[in-house]
């Protein structure tokens, strides 16, 4: 969670001119009231995913961004966002093909900038969603402190977290059995099929029905409320 204090200066920094329009537009949604206390219902929560070069948050790149929107328990297919990043070179081309993509479509897709700007200008002030949402994090993280020293100021839930708790509880160690917490496992435990797997978008769109489920399964559980989904 990013700190009041890390707001605050961004803020301050956008008063002074020192951030780019597109970027005040992001850091000024969090100028107002938390929505803690909305309802599930309420909340506009957004799946995302990035594809990349590597595991390695140190050196790895993104390359593309998808993402889905939820309004309150809803998917809603029409509110969806998904880009290309440009890159000249990535390196081991097998990570490429992996997620179904040719050079070709890196050398013709969006400036690295205008890509995670355009996320930004998509996600606004939701709360967002991700499997294993640490590593996707850091990567938009990386790029975000790179080019103007802010981080995603967001609130997020990590799918494979999420579920465990409600499966197993809070005190189970995800670590010890982290297999049956694999997107793959989970997608088939909740019946979900397949499709378009390792791509960005397919993979958002996948985890999208999984969180949906989990909302469900979670208001079963008397969480009501995003500060009980967060904190409970």
């Amino acid at each position: 969670m990013i700190s009041f204090f890390a707001k605050s200066i961004a803020l301050r920094r956008c008063r002074h001119g020192e951030l780019p329009a597109s970027i005040c537009d992001y850091v000024n949604g969090f100028a107002g009231p938390s929505h803690f206390d909305l309802s599930l219902e309420k909340v506009r929560f957004v799946v995302f995913d990035t594809e990349t070069t590597g595991f390695d948050c140190g050196k790895d790149l993104v390359i593309s961004i998808g993402a889905i929107a939820l309004d309150g328990l809803q998917i809603n297919v029409e509110d969806s966002f998904e880009v290309l990043v440009r890159r000249e070179s990535v390196g081991d081309c097998e990570a490429v093909t992996t997620h179904g993509l040719l050079l070709r479509d890196l050398h013709e897709g969006s400036d690295e900038n205008d890509a995670v700007t355009g996320f930004l200008q998509y996600i606004r002030n939701s709360v967002l969603v991700a499997q294993h949402a640490d590593f996707d994090v850091a990567m938009i993280n990386r790029i975000l402190k790179q080019r103007y020293r802010i981080e995603l100021f967001n609130q997020v839930i990590d799918t494979a977290s999420l579920a465990k708790r409600l499966e197993k509880g809070p005190y189970y160690n995800l670590a010890h059995k982290g297999g049956e917490y694999r997107l793959d496992v989970l997608l088939e435990r909740y019946n979900i099929r397949l499709y378009d797997r390792h791509t960005a978008a397919g993979d958002a769109f996948l985890t999208a029905q999984l969180f949906q489920m989990l909302l469900m399964k979670a208001r079963h559980a008397g969480i009501k409320t995003l500060r009980e989904m967060l904190l409970k």
